[in-house]
């Protein structure tokens, strides 16, 4: 118990000396569509490390109203939580998202709302807040079939699609008799995760659907089904949630080596690379995370490989103050005072107000008497 209150506490210095506050609330934005001819209600939902750092992040498109959003952003904020630092082997279950919760697609007009998602609100999102990288499209229902569409369709935005108890699963299966279909589904390196139940009233279909998904060649498309026994149409979206996420983003946590901490930095940017490479987009290990796998090296008593991934973080960021900062703290933990004052001299440079770069300067004003 003693243990897993120092790392908590380290932790919480860690998020300390970053500014840190949970700015994790709703966020109402209101967009004047033209596609739509009205105005549209969208719900931002930013990722806790938001204002840490200057990361760019996936973005995860929620279909079906507040309600929905609400609930699939709890499950999504727990999974990426760094809890799991206190197991000193990984750092997020999934990565931290922005995730934009809008209401349900109109069935009549599923052309023009993709043209508002692609046209409008991912620009915004974009504008306002910050890049995304790769995208995620969730829906239930009759969203599931706008999911589905998507998939289907060309020049999509999104990578990753989850979906439950899709409508109109026939149309789908018709299309998966084109081999055209099938070709762009193979070179697609997108990602589907369906389910569907034996409750619910789309169950026949869907289940005809994904025997058929399962029989084509995918190549680059990443498939994978759950059919539940019990979950009736109002109960499988929530309770498959957790299983879609570990699926989708099933390549992107990096495992921290056990052996060899010399290898921790060179291991962890090649971990992006191969991931960039996988999904077709070129995603940047997110600063956040450095400071985080630098603390679990400091806890492994790796100072020199901590100071070499504080160093790389500088290279992909070089406003981030708090990468000074925190290299300032351990030179001066080891007794190099010169290098101690040059690194945090340059984080409060960035920025004055920085506190764990202000206690420091104390702490080595303090030695130099």
């Amino acid at each position: 118990m003693k243990k897993i209150l120092i790392l908590i506490l380290t932790v919480f210095q860690i998020n300390s000396y970053c500014q840190g506050i949970d700015h994790g609330f709703v966020l109402i934005d209101t967009l004047q569509s033209k596609y739509l001819n009205e105005s549209e209600i969208i719900n931002i939902y930013l990722p806790p490390d938001y204002y840490n750092s200057k990361d760019n992040y996936p973005l995860q498109v929620v279909l079906g109203g507040y309600s929905r959003t609400r609930l699939y952003y709890s499950m999504n904020k727990y999974l990426s939580e760094t809890y799991q630092i206190l197991d000193l082997n990984q750092l997020h279950a999934i990565p931290e998202s922005i995730i934009v919760g809008l209401s349900t697609a109109p069935r009549n007009n599923f052309e023009n709302f993709r043209k508002f998602i692609i046209n409008e609100v991912i620009p915004h999102v974009e504008s306002k807040y910050r890049k995304t990288n790769y995208k995620l499209l969730i829906g239930h229902s009759s969203d599931g079939e706008f999911v589905l569409h998507d998939l289907f369709g060309n020049d999509s935005p999104f990578q990753g699609y989850y979906c439950t108890a899709p409508t109109n699963s026939d149309y789908f299966i018709s299309q998966l008799n084109n081999q055209e279909t099938i070709a762009s589904l193979q070179v697609s390196k997108r990602t589907l995760f369906l389910g569907a139940s034996h409750q619910d009233y789309f169950y026949a279909e869907n289940k005809k659907l994904i025997e058929t998904l399962n029989q084509i060649d995918k190549g680059t498309f990443l498939f994978q089904s759950s059919i539940k026994t019990s979950d009736t149409h109002h109960t499988i979206f929530p309770n498959l949630i957790t299983d879609a996420l570990l699926f989708v983003y099933k390549d992107w946590h990096f495992n921290v080596p056990e052996s060899n901490p010399e290898t921790t930095t060179e291991l962890f940017t090649e971990h992006y690379e191969q991931l960039s490479q996988k999904i077709g987009l070129e995603i940047v290990p997110p600063e956040f995370d450095f400071y985080l796998l630098a603390y679990i090296l400091d806890s492994r008593k790796h100072t020199d490989e901590k100071i070499e991934l504080l160093k790389k973080c500088k290279e992909l960021y070089p406003e981030a103050e708090n990468a000074d900062a925190y290299l300032g703290r351990t030179y001066y933990m080891i007794g190099d005072l010169q290098n101690a004052e040059r690194y945090n001299d340059y984080a409060l440079s960035l920025n004055p107000n920085n506190g764990f770069a202000k206690q420091t300067k104390g702490l080595i004003e303090k030695k130099k008497e």
